[in-house]
């Protein structure tokens, strides 16, 4: 095999390795090579990871909207809203659970209208307006080119860690 074959070739395994953290659970934090605004400075975690595509939430960005505007039902009732990420279609909520990936993802909205009107805490459940996606390649890709540091998924790195994002996940 010549250089360029073997450069080809490292360059391969490269993207490969890198991709083989990804999955569903895992923390994305943006690195400064990333000059995507959208981004800056931005934990998201992967609710949704397979062959064809992967599908995350931004943790730690408020929306600065009411909750009315995004859950009508939902007037009058004190809660935080996160934006998700730049794709701005569909409101999710995000409930801690024990056992990884250490979250459940809540589409219904009956359930997350009682779930706010109970007043979950924010430690355990969390909305958010919109998302973020890629194709898998797309993500691998960013990976291996160091726009993403890529977090294993435990406890500590999802529901304490990343809701603030300061700068020891970097």
């Amino acid at each position: 095999m010549g250089i360029g074959g073997l450069a080809i070739l490292t360059i391969a395994v490269g993207i490969c390795a890198q991709g083989a953290d990804l999955a569903t659970g895992v923390v994305l934090v943006a690195t400064a090579k990333s000059k995507d605004p959208d981004f800056a400075r931005s934990a998201v975690v992967l609710i949704h990871y397979d062959s064809e595509s992967a599908m995350g939430l931004m943790l730690n960005k408020p929306a600065g909207v009411p909750i009315s505007e995004v859950l009508p039902g939902a007037k009058g009732k004190p809660a935080v809203i996160f934006g998700g990420g730049p794709v701005s279609i569909g409101v999710r909520g995000l409930v801690r659970t024990e056992s990884p990936p250490f979250f459940r993802v809540i589409t219904n909205k009956a359930e997350l209208l009682r779930r706010i009107a109970s007043g979950e805490p924010s430690s355990t459940f969390r909305i958010y307006a919109g998302y973020t996606g890629w194709t898998t390649r797309q993500l691998q890709s960013e990976v291996a080119r160091g726009l993403w540091k890529v977090l294993p998924a435990d406890l500590g790195t999802l529901w304490q860690r990343a809701w603030h994002h300061r700068t020891e996940l970097r």
